[in-house]
């Protein structure tokens, strides 16, 4: 389940929002100051709803904090709806920003597009919703659970990754996944590891929605 973080100090709506939140099947930890708000990061959530007024400081200041380590996508609710106070919102690096009051529905559907569109690319993360791969660490983790790969599907994954979006034939892919490393292997070498790769990062492997088969060419990395 999607862990969602819900950081507001009124206890009306914040018991709202997380109620709707649940209904929907989503994990949601509330915090009412910045404080509880760090500790509750420990637990990994995709996404970050934040107040800007907050008892113990501004959320603003927080998220500028929060982002020189942590990208996962944050929409602030706030009653400030001013021109200026939402660009100092996006400029602290927010993903989203809603002015209270707001129907419920709105948030709802904002937060499925953030966790199913959000795909960002720097230096050592890839981001796409609960889908997080560490270049530097090697690292897969879906929905914060470890994912386990071989040094060759890591090798396939990142060649999707770095190349997402674009269509790949499998003369492409077997010439810059294997061919320094393994002169000889075939097509079949290809599809049993794009098939193992897809049952370990698939929620459904024949639907899948990261790797796309491009019949009589090759395969494609979807972004949501």
């Amino acid at each position: 389940m999607t862990r969602i973080l819900l950081v507001e100090d009124d206890l009306l709506l914040s018991e709202g929002i997380s109620y709707a939140l649940r209904k929907e099947s989503y994990l949601v930890d509330c915090a009412d100051s910045i404080e509880k708000a760090w500790e509750c990061l420990n637990k990994g959530p995709s996404l970050v709803l934040l107040d800007v007024n907050l008892p113990d400081g501004d959320g603003r200041e927080f998220l500028k904090r929060l982002r020189s380590a942590n990208k996962v996508p944050v929409v602030f609710l706030t009653a400030r709806d001013s021109e200026k106070d939402m660009l100092e919102g996006f400029d602290a690096g927010c993903d989203d920003y809603i002015t209270k009051p707001f129907p419920i529905s709105v948030l709802s559907r904002k937060i499925g597009l953030l966790l199913k569109g959000v795909a960002y690319l720097d230096k050592s993360l890839y981001y796409q919703g609960d889908f997080v791969y560490d270049y530097a660490k090697k690292e897969l983790t879906i929905q914060n659970v470890p994912v386990k790969l071989t040094a060759t599907e890591l090798r396939l994954l990142e060649y999707f990754l770095k190349n997402r979006g674009q269509v790949l034939t499998r003369e492409q892919i077997l010439e810059n996944v294997w061919d320094s490393y393994e002169n000889f292997v075939d097509e079949r070498t290809l599809n049993v590891n794009v098939r193992r790769l897809r049952e370990k990062i698939e929620k459904d492997p024949k639907n899948p929605r990261y790797i796309i088969t491009m019949f009589g060419i090759g395969y494609k990395w979807k972004e949501a």
